[in-house]
């Protein structure tokens, strides 16, 4: 992870240990639990900070995991008697802690629950683009028996990735609590537990502001992004007389995203103007080497009345990570948020450029997106909308 993205983005680990070995042995049959052999039981949940910010987020992870088991017709173990079972249970705040089947046995029988769950949860806070926070999950998940303390372990991805999107929050703790959420429910998903309301990853919608003037402190260094490799991977447009030829490809500097700009080219020599333009943007996960989404810059149509400048996308890039993507033609400068495809801002630019080039800058206000076209310059704040 760079460490652009490592500014932006929390870490919430969770690991989840719940036990019974007939259950067990349904989630590696089956790849999860079967809820309805718990039905009527009792649940200890055990939740372990394991970072200093952590000690603020125990009752929303408890309360969220014991929430979903009641949807499920499960009972939690009172909260205190969870307390009563942590000194019971010493070394469990070691997640990698040995428990017998004796012990278990022996303190199952003496709380009358049927399983356990101990999550393991680590949270930090970091600012996110532009006045707001950004927070991401990880879950682990270990089951432990009651009659052979037999261990399976389950995991869900991460989120920072396309299609895990981390979650954003105006305040330190709606980012957290959000991500944790997410990643408690996404445990139980895996432990076969129907939720009935689970949580979606928020979002904060930036825009931009400007342009302004250009600052005249230097541009952020860009690293070689660009891959020409990407454009074997894009569905492009081959007909007779309309094609699309690549313009511009840039990698992201996480989360196994990549861009490829084209630029269609429409003939028909009977209508007039012969020629209509247009352009997009292909989205390629890299790992599975495919086309994932198309961005559309530019219908393939006549140009409006004062439009000025090429619709052919000159160069792109992602900012901060692989949520983000900019865009820039001779004439037009777009903002995407990549995860749902959002045009998020298009601002026309002021003047009509050539071989304008993307790059980042810190002023006084917070984060530039800078169109820099040589003597002509252009800076545009990226703002959380409404500000």
């Amino acid at each position: 992870m760079p460490s652009i993205l490592r500014k932006y983005l929390t870490t919430v680990t969770l690991g989840m240990l719940l036990g019974a070995a007939m259950l067990m042995r349904a989630a590696d049959c089956h790849g999860g639990l079967d809820a309805g052999q718990l039905t009527g039981q009792k649940v200890a949940v055990v939740v372990y900070p394991q970072s200093p910010d952590a000690d603020r987020y125990v009752k929303t992870a408890q309360s969220r995991i014991e929430s979903i088991l009641a949807d499920n017709d499960i009972t939690a173990l009172d909260r205190q008697k969870v307390e009563e079972l942590k000194d019971v249970f010493s070394t469990l705040d070691d997640p990698g802690a040995f428990v017998t089947a004796e012990d278990f046995v022996e303190n199952a029988e003496k709380f009358d629950m049927a399983a356990l769950a101990a999550i393991y949860l680590h949270v930090a806070v970091v600012p996110g683009l532009a006045d707001y926070f950004t927070a991401s999950a990880h879950a682990d998940l270990r089951f432990i028996g009651e009659s052979d303390a037999r261990v399976t372990a389950l995991s869900v991805p991460p989120m920072g990735a396309p299609g895990r999107p981390p979650s954003d929050g105006l305040t330190q703790n709606s980012a957290a609590i959000n991500a944790v959420q997410r990643a408690v429910d996404e445990a139980c998903a895996k432990l076969g537990l129907e939720n009935l309301d689970p949580a979606t990853p928020r979002s904060v919608r930036l825009e931009l502001q400007g342009p302004l003037d250009a600052p005249a402190m230097p541009l952020e260094p860009r690293p070689e992004e660009n891959s020409s490799t990407l454009a074997a991977f894009a569905q492009l447009e081959k007909q007779a007389w309309r094609g699309e030829k690549v313009s511009s490809t840039v990698l992201a500097p996480a989360g196994a995203l990549g861009a490829v700009a084209g630029y269609i080219i429409d003939t028909d020599f009977r209508r007039r103007p012969p020629r209509l333009y247009g352009s997009r943007i292909h989205l390629i996960d890299t790992r599975e080497k495919r086309e994932i989404q198309v961005l559309e810059c530019f219908g393939v149509e006549k140009k409006r009345a004062g439009e000025a400048g090429s619709r052919e996308i000159q160069d792109c890039m992602f900012v901060s990570s692989w949520r983000y993507l900019a865009a820039v033609s001779g004439g037009k400068l777009f903002f995407w948020d990549t995860e749902r495809g959002r045009l998020m801002a298009d601002p026309w630019l002021k003047r009509p450029v050539k071989k304008p080039r993307l790059g980042l800058a810190r002023g006084n206000g917070g984060l530039l997106l800078v169109v820099d076209a040589g003597r002509h310059k252009a800076a545009y704040r990226i703002v959380r909308a409404g500000q």
